[in-house]
């Protein structure tokens, strides 16, 4: 029998392939199914209204994270994951089962942003909590390295969404067979039991499961500092990947000849590309140090990331290539270490109510809106310029936390 902390690892990461799976299955294909559930709207406003869909689970992540990270803290992690992954498969497959607007009106979008409320309060409790399980029984030196490994195989989940998005695209037969890529998000709930039946906590969380818990107000006033910075760095992790594969599938061909399928195809390489790049930027987060690496992947995107928007403007696809790679790398230059780096900030009896709640505020407040509030700044302003405005001002804002984060813990030591 396979040793157990190499069992959680396994069982985690390919639960964590297909938590992202479900999660990216929608973003990829909400220009393909935004006429269909907002048929009376002109293109953009029906893509805006849905990439919005992106930010209704606002509310429901952090519900979702109290409620799973209670669980996770006083039950263990492996009940609250198996709660969140199942939550997940069944909420994506519904969303696959929901008649579009021509069939029953207004009620399609309303029942599909109903759909993606419940899965966003279930991936509250799945998306931080299975970087937690996994780094838990990771050696505190190989954290960094195993972080990328883990964040590698978020992106798995998403190429896989990616890859079968373009086929579908590319037979024409999106419109046809949408329903069964969100079908396919069903198979979570299989990996879900066998996280449960299969792995064992860690010592460590095990020897604190009977000791006294604080009330939720108490605990986030005193990890309050903690809390926020997660909050906005996770926050900033997630933008950076919806400008790449989420903003991009639907800005580009509205400023250049690109067609959707075209994208798709560019969308799937760079996803390759984005997950084997993780383990040689967790290498290196490990060799120089997690934060040296962070600061340095915010700062270099916010001085590029306007002249990148500019340079879309009747661009050709080497043009779009070269400026999603330089997208790319930057974000997975930032987001190799987050999990390594957001573990070390909390106690581990706080660490899943505190993590979970962070990310999922940080994910649904400043990262989830970003597809919509960037094409609002272009139908805003005009300029191919104007989406970088929001993602420059964010990327500043968590270098200087992070860099201060790094001070006040050299000060204390």
């Amino acid at each position: 029998m396979l040793p157990n902390f190499f069992r959680v690892r396994a069982l985690g990461i390919i639960g964590n392939v297909l938590e992202h799976y479900d999660n990216a299955i929608f973003g990829l294909l909400a220009p393909f199914i935004a006429p269909l559930f907002f048929a009376k709207e002109d293109p953009i406003t029906a893509l805006i209204l849905t990439y919005s869909m992106l930010v209704s689970g606002m509310a429901m992540r952090p519900l979702g994270s109290l409620f799973f990270g209670w669980m996770g803290d006083y039950f263990g992690r492996s009940y609250a994951l198996f709660g969140a992954f199942i939550g997940m498969a069944i909420s994506t497959f519904a969303m696959g089962c929901l008649p579009v607007y021509n069939q029953i009106g207004i009620l399609a979008p309303i029942l599909l942003a109903l759909g993606k409320m419940i899965q966003n309060f279930c991936a509250g409790g799945s998306t931080a909590g299975a970087a937690i399980f996994v780094l838990e029984h990771t050696k505190l030196e190989k954290r960094s390295f195993m972080s990328s490994i883990y964040d590698a195989s978020s992106i798995l989940g998403a190429l896989i969404a990616s890859a079968i998005v373009f086929i579908f695209s590319e037979q024409e037969f999106i419109e046809q067979g949408w329903r069964y890529l969100f079908w396919f998000g069903g198979f979570t709930a299989i990996f879900a039991i066998f996280l449960r039946l299969k792995s064992l906590e860690v010592n460590e969380f095990i020897d604190l499961i009977k000791a006294p818990k604080m009330k939720l107000l108490s605990l986030i006033k005193q990890e309050w500092g903690p809390l926020l910075s997660i909050i906005l760095v996770s926050g900033f992790s997630y933008m950076t990947y919806s400008i790449s594969f989420i903003l991009m599938n639907g800005f580009v061909p509205l400023v250049s000849s690109i067609s959707k399928p075209e994208l798709m195809k560019v969308n799937t390489i760079l996803l390759l590309v984005d997950m084997l790049m993780l383990p040689f930027f967790g290498y290196l987060g490990s060799k120089f140090g997690k934060e040296k690496l962070m600061i340095a992947a915010a700062l270099s995107s916010a001085i590029c990331m306007a002249p990148l928007f500019y340079l879309l403007n009747e661009a050709s696809m080497m043009i779009v290539i070269l400026v999603r790679f330089i997208i790319v790398m930057f974000a997975v230059a930032f987001a190799s270490t987050y999990h390594a780096w957001a573990i070390e900030r909390v106690k581990v009896e706080h660490r899943y109510t505190i993590l979970s709640l962070g990310s999922a505020i940080g994910s649904q407040v400043v990262g989830a809106p970003t597809a919509a509030i960037s094409l609002w700044l272009y139908k805003t302003i005009g300029s191919t310029m104007s989406p970088s405005i929001y993602f420059i001002t964010v990327s500043l804002l968590v270098s200087f936390i992070v860099y201060r984060v790094s001070k006040s813990e050299k000060a204390l030591a």
